[in-house]
């Protein structure tokens, strides 16, 4: 943890030297070899590089088979809430999950986790967002390293791999609970805050 109490991570000073193409390859084939993987349903992330915001969730859902796109379904319509509550649109947003595949929350375990982590990582090295928003438990776990509860983190910004992280609730769970959106909404104009001082 730094001087301005944010978890700090080294932060690799080349460019990429490999595509989201590639990253995604290799991650198909070494699932293959993990039986938990090997005939699961993979989404995989979309949209601009270098956007000004990159929206990290938990994991894909039913929802977004049919069209092999992240946050699609009730939860894709509020996140498209909850960005344009603060001036953006998903299109100019790179979305993607912490874990690729389609599940429900208690099939995460740590080692799917752990297989899944440090293509994320890589995945937002070629991506490279001004600010991460890091929707739930399992995204704000994947970057920062921390067992916090998302209530203990939400709001706060951190710094991983020289990118700016807020963590705030997930969509599917504001949906469940309407009760948090107020304070997904006071991340979200935080959020707008900081990306304002950028301009």
């Amino acid at each position: 943890m730094n001087s301005q109490g944010t978890l700090s991570f080294d932060f690799p000073t080349d460019e990429p030297t490999e595509t989201l193409a590639e990253i995604n390859a290799e991650m198909l084939e070494r699932a293959r070899a993990v039986p938990s993987l090997r005939d699961r349903v993979f989404i995989f992330g979309e949209g601009p590089l270098a956007p000004r915001v990159a929206v990290v969730g938990e994991s894909p859902g039913p929802p977004d088979i049919e069209s092999g796109r992240p946050f699609m379904g009730p939860t894709g319509q509020m996140l498209e809430r909850i960005l344009g509550s603060i001036g953006l649109k998903r299109r100019d947003c790179y979305l993607t999950n912490a874990v690729k595949i389609v599940s429900t929350g208690d099939e995460i375990t740590p080692d799917i986790l752990h297989f899944f982590t440090p293509y994320l990582h890589r995945e937002l090295d070629v991506v490279r967002p001004r600010l991460i928003i890091a929707f739930g438990n399992t995204p704000t776990r994947a970057l920062l390293g921390t067992k916090k509860a998302i209530s203990q983190v939400r709001g706060d910004f951190f710094s991983c791999r020289g990118m700016t992280v807020l963590p705030t609730f997930n969509p599917a769970y504001l949906l469940r609970d309407p009760s948090k959106k107020r304070e997904a909404w006071e991340d979200m104009k935080r959020a707008r805050a900081f990306l304002n001082s950028l301009q």
